[in-house]
């Protein structure tokens, strides 16, 4: 069996070369594009809210959907301060609520920045605390599969706690109160 000759191999060799490195630069465009420059249009999302029982419940709305997924989140979080449209569900954050801005890291955790507006709720407990941190946190989660935990600071700093009960100072993943 005749061997394949050396200026052969070498083209081989920087067709292979070639191929994988444009196949590597199209997965990375690809990843990037699909968490900040993707389509807009109309999403269905879950918002949680509260119950009559006290647990959260997901409430189907359609956003209309920005270009990347911190608008999105954005979108989510101002459709959850307006409250339910569904009868027997009730909001968890203050309607004066505002979300300054949404920060992704490197470990897939969004930080929502809130205005000082977010603590002037909860007033009913660790229980109405908890509604609210885990109807913020359970909606991102449950629509934004490319997050993988929500951070809440105030003002652009950490904060330990919302209401003075659950520590809020960490990556937060979703809970569901029963």
């Amino acid at each position: 069996m005749n061997k394949p000759s050396k200026p052969v191999l070498i083209i081989i060799i920087i067709g292979v070369l070639l191929a994988g490195y444009f196949g590597v630069k199209y997965i990375i465009v690809t990843r990037s594009n699909s968490l900040f420059n993707y389509e807009a249009q109309p999403k269905k999302v879950k918002l949680f809210y509260v119950n009559e029982n006290g647990k959260l419940q997901a409430e189907k709305r359609e956003i209309q959907g920005a270009t990347s997924v911190l608008d999105d989140v954005k979108i989510c979080v101002a459709e959850l301060v307006k409250g339910p449209k569904e009868k027997g569900l009730f909001a968890t954050l203050p309607k004066d609520t505002e979300l300054r801005e949404a920060y992704l890291d490197d470990n897939r955790c969004v930080y929502l920045d809130f205005t000082k507006s977010i603590l002037n709720e909860p007033k009913g407990g660790t229980t109405a605390e908890m509604q609210l941190i885990y109807s913020l946190v359970n909606t991102i989660l449950d629509n934004f599969g490319q997050i993988a935990s929500v951070r809440i600071m105030v003002e652009g700093q950490e904060v330990k706690t919302i209401g003075g009960h659950l520590d809020v100072n960490r990556p937060l993943r979703g809970k569901k109160l029963e």
